[in-house]
Parts: C-alpha cells; sequence; structure tokens
C-alpha cells in the first residue's frame, strides 16, 4: 500500500478527537474483523474489489514510477482446486492500466436502471450527480465513462459492476472512483461496506487496518471529490487508482525493435525458398512460394509458450537466429504475359484470430487478391496463431496463471513481420521465382498491409512499431483485449475452457480485469498513440490509415474498434450509419478515417456485457471485407498517392 502522509487533516483529527472525548454512554463502534491483505473498504463483499486500487500500490525504486502493483496472497483469485493465480508475477507493472474493467462487487445486486450505460448519453457520467463518477485527480476533470453489470451469470451475487472508460486513461495520473445513488434491485438505497462507511464518517480511528487509509482519504481523495462537487455525505464507495508509465509497458518491445531493426539494416533478412508452384489450372492462384526469413530470435526458444530471452541487465537480448516460414501468393490476374505487363500491389496481410499465414490462400483473400491484382505476403502471428491456441488451452488447464505467457511470443511476432517488411522491399522482389521478363512482379517500392480482425487488432502494434508500412487497412479491429474479451463469440471456447477450472462469473471477471496487466505490453491501446501521431524514431510520419468496421460486430465489438479509434485520434468518416462519441469527423477524399458499414440488424449483439451466444452470431464480421463498396475504397486508398473515398450512397449498408 502507499504510505500515508503524517499530517492528517483537521477534520480527522477532530473526529478521533471527539471518538476519544465522549461521555460515558458514548460505545465505540464494534470492532470490524477485516482478514489480513484484504482490501479493507469492502472486504465483506470480496478481498480484492474494488480493483484496480493503490491498495496494492507498493513502492519500488527500478520502476520507473517508483512503485510496484503487488497483489496480497488473500486477494489473489483461486482455480477450483484451491490455489492462486496471478498474472503480475510473471510481468509485474509500475501502476495500472490505461485501459482495464474498474470493478467492484455489491452482492445485493445492483439496479442497473440508475447506471449511465453505453446506450445512454456519455455527457451523464460528467455531472456530479452521476451514480458513476471518474475523475482525474491530477487535473480535477470527469473522465467520461460508462457503467454495466457482467450479464455472463443471473446471479446477481456473481454479478460485477464494471466501470470502463471511453478513452485511454492518461499515463502516470491518479484517478478516483465514486459511487452515489445506487439503488439494489428493490430500487432501495444500496448501505456503503462497513470499512468504507468508516472511513466516510471519520469514525476509523480505531481500526488497525483502516486509520492510516483513512489519513489518505482525508488528505487526497475526499478533497478531490469535493471539488468535483460530490457530497461526502452521500458516497457509497470511493477509492483511487494510478495508472502505470508507457515506458515501463513499451520497454521490452522498444529494445527488441531497436536492436533488430539495427542487426537487419546491417544484414538483411536471409530468405530461403522451400517450395515454388505454379499451378496454370488454378483460376485464381498461379504461383505459391514458400520458403523461410532468417530473423533475429528475442525468444528462449522458437517454441509455442516461450518466454522473452533476457540479458544480464534484465533487458530483452538476441538468443541467435531462426528460421520464420512466409507465404507469397501470386494472383492469376497478376501473371503477365509479356515484357509491358504492370507490376502488382504487394500487400502484407495480418491474419485472424489464432489463425495462420495460409488464410491468403482461403477464403476471401484468395478471391480478392485475384479481382484486385494484389501479390500477398503473410507470416504467422507468433503467440496469436493456431499452435498458440493449443498451447493456451493446456495452459489453461494445467496453470491458470500462465494462460497469458504467449505474450512475450507476441513481441517475436512484430519481428517476425517487419523482416518480412524489409524482404519485400528487397531481397524477395529479387527472386528468380517472383521476377518475369526480368522485373519483378510486384512494385516493391509501395507496400501496403492488410489486416483482418486480428491482423487489425494487432496491426495497430504493428504499424506504429514498423518502419516501412506508411499505408494500412485495417478491418473489424479493435481494443483493449480485456473489453473484447468480455464480448466476443470468439472468446467462446476460451472463456468456456477457463469456467471449467476457476470458481464463478465473478471470478472469470477478475481474470479479464487482471489480464490486462499482461495485454498492456502488446495490446493496441498502449500503441495507438503512435500510429498517426508521435511515432517512433525511424516510423513514418505521414502514415495513412483506413479503418472499416460493421455495426453489431459479434466479434470485435464495435465498442472496442470505438475505443482503439479515439486512441488513434482517426476520424469518422461521414456521412456515417453511426455517429461515434469523441471522434472528429471528415468527409471523403480523406487520408485517414474509420468507416463504418450498417448491416441493418434486427438485434445487435455484445450491447450487455456477455460473450455472444451462437444463435447471435452474424454475418458483419465477414461481411465488411466482401461489401462491394468496401472493396472499392481499398482499391482507391492502395495506391501510391491514395485517398479514402465514399463509394456509398450515403452511408454505407450492404447494398
Amino acid at each position: 500500500m502507499i504510505k500515508a502522509s503524517r499530517r492528517p487533516r483537521l477534520a480527522l483529527l477532530l473526529a478521533l478527537f471527539t471518538a476519544g472525548c465522549g461521555g460515558d454512554d458514548t460505545t465505540p463502534p464494534a470492532t470490524l474483523a477485516i482478514p489480513e491483505g484484504c482490501n479493507p473498504i469492502a472486504y465483506e463483499s470480496d478481498c480484492l474489489l474494488p480493483y484496480p486500487s493503490d491498495f496494492f500500490l507498493t513502492e519500488d525504486p527500478t520502476t520507473p514510477t517508483g512503485r510496484r502493483v503487488v497483489l496480497t496472497e488473500a486477494a489473489k483469485p483461486h482455480d477450483k482446486n484451491g490455489r492462486p493465480f496471478d498474472f503480475l508475477e510473471r510481468h509485474p507493472v509500475d501502476g495500472f492500466s490505461h485501459h482495464q474493467p474498474i470493478v467492484a462487487s455489491f452482492p445485493g445486486g445492483v439496479n442497473a436502471e440508475r447506471l449511465t450505460f453505453h446506450t445512454d448519453d456519455p455527457e451523464a457520467a460528467l455531472r456530479p450527480g452521476s451514480t458513476t463518477l471518474l475523475i482525474d485527480a491530477d487535473t480535477g476533470a470527469l473522465v467520461p465513462h460508462w457503467a454495466e453489470l457482467d450479464r455472463s451469470t443471473d446471479d446477481v451475487a456473481a454479478q460485477g459492476l464494471v466501470v470502463r472508460p471511453y478513452g485511454k486513461l492518461q499515463n502516470g495520473h491518479r484517478y478516483i472512483v465514486a459511487f452515489q445513488g445506487l439503488t439494489d434491485l428493490d430500487d432501495k438505497p444500496i448501505a456503503p461496506p462497513s470499512g468504507f462507511d468508516r472511513i466516510r464518517d471519520a469514525s476509523a480511528g480505531s481500526e488497525p487496518a483502516l486509520s492510516a487509509l483513512a489519513t489518505r482519504y482525508e488528505q487526497s481523495i475526499f478533497p478531490v471529490l469535493e471539488a468535483a462537487g460530490v457530497s461526502r455525505a452521500g458516497l457509497q464507495l470511493a477509492w483511487d487508482f494510478t495508472v502505470g508509465s508507457e515506458d515501463w509497458l513499451t520497454r521490452d518491445m522498444l529494445a527488441i525493435r531497436e536492436d533488430a531493426l539495427q542487426r537487419m539494416a546491417q544484414t538483411p533478412p536471409a530468405i530461403t525458398v522451400t517450395s515454388a508452384v505454379e499451378d496454370p489450372e488454378d483460376p485464381e492462384v498461379a504461383l505459391r512460394l514458400e520458403g523461410t526469413l532468417r530473423v533475429p530470435l528475442y525468444l528462449e526458444s522458437e517454441d509455442t509458450g516461450a518466454a522473452i530471452h533476457r540479458g544480464d541487465d534484465g533487458l530483452p537480448a538476441m538468443n541467435g537466429e531462426v528460421e520464420v516460414p512466409f507465404l507469397v501468393q501470386v494472383p492469376r490476374s497478376a501473371m503477365p504475359a509479356d515484357a509491358t505487363f504492370e507490376p502488382a500491389r504487394i500487400l502484407q496481410y495480418g491474419h485472424g484470430f489464432f489463425g495462420l499465414r495460409e488464410e491468403t490462400n482461403y477464403g476471401f483473400m484468395r478471391g480478392f487478391s485475384n479481382e484486385q491484382r494484389y501479390v500477398t505476403a503473410s507470416v504467422d502471428w507468433w503467440g496469436m496463431s493456431e499452435p498458440d491456441a493449443i498451447a493456451a488451452a493446456a495452459d489453461i488447464l494445467s496453470d491458470v496463471g500462465s494462460m497469458f505467457r504467449f505474450v512475450d511470443r507476441l513481441h517475436q511476432a512484430m519481428v517476425n513481420m517487419m523482416a518480412l517488411s524489409l524482404a519485400l522491399q528487397g531481397p524477395l522482389a529479387d527472386l528468380e521465382e517472383l521476377r518475369r521478363f526480368d522485373r519483378p512482379l510486384f512494385d516493391q517500392e509501395h507496400l501496403y498491409y492488410y489486416g483482418i480482425s486480428q491482423g487489425a487488432i494487432f496491426g495497430v502494434t504493428l504499424l506504429a512499431l514498423s518502419p516501412a508500412l506508411d499505408r494500412a487497412a485495417l478491418s473489424v479491429g479493435g481494443g483493449p483485449y480485456s473489453l473484447m474479451m468480455s464480448r466476443s463469440a470468439s472468446y467462446q471456447q476460451l472463456l468456456g475452457l477457463l469456467s471449467t477450472v476457476i470458481e464463478g462469473p465473478l471470478t472469470l471477471q477478475k481474470v479479464m480485469m487482471l489480464s490486462q496487466h499482461t495485454w498492456d505490453r502488446m495490446d493496441p491501446i498502449t500503441y495507438a498513440g503512435h500510429v498517426l501521431g508521435d511515432p517512433y524514431p525511424g516510423s513514418p510520419t505521414d502514415r495513412h490509415l483506413l479503418f472499416q468496421i460493421g455495426v453489431g460486430d459479434h466479434s470485435v465489438n464495435n465498442l472496442a474498434s470505438h475505443v482503439n479509434a479515439r486512441a488513434m485520434g482517426i476520424p469518422l468518416l461521414t456521412p456515417s450509419a453511426r455517429t461515434v462519441y469523441g471522434l472528429e469527423t471528415v468527409s471523403a477524399p480523406a487520408d485517414d478515417a474509420m468507416v463504418i458499414v450498417d448491416f441493418k440488424l434486427d438485434k445487435e449483439p455484445g450491447i450487455e456485457s456477455r460473450v455472444p451466444t451462437e444463435d447471435e452470431e452474424n454475418d458483419v464480421h465477414e461481411g465488411v471485407r466482401r461489401n462491394p463498396r468496401i472493396k472499392m475504397q481499398l482499391d482507391a486508398f492502395f495506391q501510391p498517392e491514395g485517398t479514402i473515398e465514399n463509394f456509398c450512397d450515403g452511408p454505407c449498408d450492404p447494398e
């Protein structure tokens, strides 16, 4: 816990003096049975919650903030066998996430009608009388957010009350969360938890677990709330948390990036061709070229589950080299008949959720690349490819605390993707297999990136890191992962498997909440601010981005897409089927824009905080890329001087 100042405010001194000097008929309040290690403000509801909370922030001079988040043994969640798990043991953090679920527990149930939901006016949460408040204590500003109940269960005792910011919180800032005016299912006021009740009423002096905490409230929490116009007497629960530094989250990836780019600039990735197959009978794919790129390795091994290899200084270090398989596919339309041919466009592709590079050879991409004359190139997203899903499932069954260790492999995935970009601009184009009439089949001077689903999600991270990719289209992406997980049909199987080894929906909510600490190291929400502005050294300063989504996507929820768009600062193309809170607008032609396709669904999945059922699945996730007007938009954008045009008759829809 953060140590309190030794100079309590006058209000606390007076309260303690009054409590100690009452008459003989004054009965001191009974001592609370607060378990050691539990957050004392609401211990009777849950030992960990509310969270994130500075109760779990300790001093650590080795981090940029001088602090570290440490869960007590008592507060750690457990699996069904009673074994505690803690994602922070593998990768500590120097503060709380800039966008994770803010969760509290009221076992008697909460009347959701009193909450400002995401379907309500966001400005309602910025009024001092809002039932939920999120305040930047460093500036005093009220932060836009929505509040909701976990609808994955009907058991009100297990439903977490979740607060979600509309945007990324400021790194290094302290935030205060406050609840007031909450009612139960009978619309009666919810009583404050006993620990917080005593702090609020200045009667915590006799409680060892509360006295120092009460001093902090008097000094740095209640004054901020009062300055915002919030009545202390009406508070049902309030606490604070401090967001960690971006430097701590990105230090591994940026160290790897710097070293890998220096090495690959000196020695471009060596290429080994393992297969080159031409099929004159295939109407769509003329040539499949498979091979490997020799890439610096920053993991202990190339196996799934491998951790980052570190030097004596604790930072990532190169651990030899690794052969990374790649696939280049040349469509029939790009094979020239004579020497006067125009080189095709080259598209680096990012595959979907726990997928494979082979996606360019089936489904949408096969026909699309032939239709538009795109040569495509791809590698697997190490960490979130098909073999990694199998490893993650095994980790869930053996040790829940290790289930997100694949995030280390995602660091190597970015190196592999950057290596592919460099190869496409150099040695790959020089391969005889990819040349006709002594000319390359594709224009290596203009490299485009197209990421779909997961390829759009981690495409944000890749774009921020890449020195080569200056024009990209992202289809049906979003972030952060903890938000997507709670509303994504793609997570049905993994979360279903997880539910077999942990106790109940509230523990599942904690897993998603705590997982963001690990996701943040590679999550698009962390890197989004470096895509269109504030570039990393060596990255393009004039990058352009097209972000396409569909209303009612059951795999990547629109809320996550909107959060990510706000974090990137990308404008919304108008006319639009929907308005998006916090986004500026732009009309065509535009350099950068988010485009929304409205499929006019009768019922949209993902409105409530739960994973959509199979019956709620729809064609939106796939339909965006297949929309003829969207394909026309991609064609106009993937040009050396391309722009984002609106080929729809007004807002985009299926027709």
